[in-house]
């Protein structure tokens, strides 16, 4: 009986609180504080370092793709994005799909059948002969179909190439819509 009284003495000096507050330090520096650090470290790793590297090395390998794929006049002003499709309202040009026909509104690209039968339009609109227009229509296809490894492409035609190669070759048809010559890298040609 002495002995558990002695204990029971023992403890009633300790501050059960301190117990308590000792073992929350105890608990978080053994687990919460490296389960925080390495958090800490994933955000710096994934969050900033990760962007910053890519963005660099896009930057530096594929600058055009990287950038947009924005298409320019003058190397100064840009026309828009091979990527996104632009809304053109002149008969002279070939015109994107209705947003009603395609899922998000900004599809580039119309299919080859849709891009024949504008040719006509344009050609009356312009004065161009209709078979010129229609190597245009061609010769976007096949570049489209090389650039994506032929096999896996389907066939499809970017109307801002299109519309952007017959300023470029007609500029004084064209002369209201150019101020300098086209180019995809950003400078003059």
């Amino acid at each position: 009986m002495r002995r558990i009284k002695e204990n029971n003495d023992n403890h009633r000096g300790l501050n059960h609180r301190g117990l308590y507050e000792d073992s929350i330090g105890n608990l978080f520096r053994k687990n919460l504080s490296p389960s925080i650090r390495v958090v800490i470290l994933m955000m710096l790793v994934a969050g900033i370092a990760y962007p910053l590297i890519l963005t660099g090395i896009g930057q530096t390998i594929l600058p055009f793709q990287s950038n947009g794929s924005v298409i320019t006049m003058d190397g100064k002003n840009p026309m828009g994005s091979i990527l996104i499709g632009q809304e053109f309202t002149s008969p002279k040009f070939l015109h994107i799909r209705p947003a009603a026909q395609t899922a998000s509104g900004v599809d580039p690209h119309i299919t080859p059948e849709d891009a024949f039968v504008q040719a006509a339009n344009v050609s009356k609109a312009t004065g161009i002969p209709i078979n010129t227009i229609l190597t245009l229509i061609e010769l976007n296809i096949e570049r489209n179909r090389i650039e994506n490894l032929i096999v896996f492409a389907p066939h499809y035609v970017n109307v801002l190439e299109v519309n952007m190669e017959l300023v470029r070759q007609y500029p004084d048809i064209y002369a209201e819509y150019a101020t300098g010559t086209i180019n995809k890298q950003g400078g003059n040609t």
